[in-house]
């Protein structure tokens, strides 16, 4: 019990920061397209946009200082193609890190510098990043990987508290599965507090042990699992060839068209859903999922690389093929963000995250009044003492 109550209390204001977030942050991409809809829709949607491939490849041309990074490879009628940009090698960096194009005629919609803030165009990674890092940097993120591993082992602490002390076991055991709206006011906190954590306990279980995973994920968690199970394929363990970067030869269509023809090879059956550039590595990446859109269902997308210079198959990062040690690293995202079966399992992370901030609140109620209670005694004897 001490170690419930003080672990719950230490923890409190913490838990109840990264549920409110955790909760909005289920809603970021429709979220971050509602605040910003003059870069994610265009007024008039033309009858026969270009492939998204096309009208960044035409981009690319026009603009040699800046250096294409990401965009998707597919996008819905009325909206604009968002598209990650960087400085070119050996240009000055233009001040903003995403394009939004018109894929009617590849005209510049708008832009923006990504990051975390408070005006609308940030709000969202704002919220993020004050999710996983308090806005505190590396400390921020220890802390609460600390918090979160606190969490996680109070909740087992709360679980085993929930056993009976009377018999017969299960029959006892069955009313703290309960709530009950007819009890007095303190035992419906109490009910809630210890019932919700019942019915839900594997998947609270869940999202705390997978936020010391991302939390400690450098430190901690990707050298262990990688460690019991090696990568078979391995690329960016190695230092960049060209760490000041470089231009690539080929362009977005040749590296659209290579990973096809790879895919088409190994009989993938998956959709491309984005293409995207590193440079300090000269390499395209093109992604694939089951629907042609970036999602991170199951073990999220494949990704195909090919040499930006020779176009010659480069790496792949691919968990359904690769070892146990790829499969523990991107399984973390999908079930921490709900993400890992759509928008059911979605709503179940929007549901724990509620669910963790009435444990915080109910929690701290129920040690108030029984904290009133334990000090009864001892204020009752100090003041009747001589």
């Amino acid at each position: 019990m001490v170690i419930h109550r003080w672990s719950g209390l230490a923890t409190m204001a913490f838990l109840a920061i990264a549920a409110i977030t955790g909760c909005i942050l289920c809603f970021a991409k429709p979220l971050d397209r509602a605040l910003n809809r003059d870069l994610f829709t265009v007024e008039t949607v033309q009858a026969a946009d270009l492939p998204p491939v096309e009208v960044v490849s035409a981009f690319q041309k026009s603009w040699p200082d800046l250096q294409v990074t990401s965009f998707p490879l597919r996008v819905a009628p009325g909206e604009t193609i968002p598209v990650g940009v960087s400085a070119a090698a050996g240009a000055e960096p233009p001040g903003y890190n995403q394009v939004f194009l018109d894929p009617a005629d590849g005209q510049v919609i708008g832009t923006r510098a990504t990051g975390p803030g408070w005006e609308r165009r940030q709000i969202v990674e704002g919220i993020a990043e004050f999710h996983f890092t308090l806005l505190a940097g590396d400390p921020g993120r220890w802390l609460m990987g600390v918090v979160a591993l606190v969490w996680f082992i109070s909740n087992f602490v709360g679980f085993y508290l929930t056993f009976p002390k009377r018999k017969p076991f299960f029959r006892q055991w069955k009313r703290i599965w309960k709530f009950r709206l007819s009890s007095p006011f303190p035992r419906q906190m109490l009910d809630l507090h210890r019932a919700s954590g019942l019915w839900l306990f594997i998947g609270i279980a869940a999202l705390a042990s997978t936020s010391v995973g991302l939390n400690f994920f450098g430190e901690f968690y990707e050298p262990a699992v990688t460690r019991m199970a090696p990568l078979k394929y391995r690329l960016f363990d190695q230092p960049e060839p060209f760490p000041q970067g470089t231009r690539p030869s080929l362009d977005y269509a040749d590296a659209v068209r290579l990973a096809r023809e790879q895919a088409a090879s190994e009989g993938l059956a998956w959709k491309p859903a984005t293409a995207l550039y590193n440079s300090g590595y000269n390499i395209y990446g093109v992604t694939f999922t089951n629907d042609g859109l970036l999602n991170y269902r199951a073990l999220g997308p494949i990704y195909l690389y090919f040499d930006a210079a020779s176009g010659e198959f480069a790496h792949r990062v691919d968990p359904y093929v690769d070892s146990a040690g790829l499969v523990m690293i991107r399984v973390l995202y999908p079930l921490h963000s709900g993400q890992v079966a759509g928008w059911p399992t979605i709503a179940l992370v929007f549901l724990l995250g509620l669910v963790t901030l009435v444990h915080a609140v109910t929690g701290f109620y129920i040690w108030w009044k029984k904290r009133k209670v334990r000090r009864a005694p001892r204020l009752h004897a100090t003041s009747a003492a001589p």
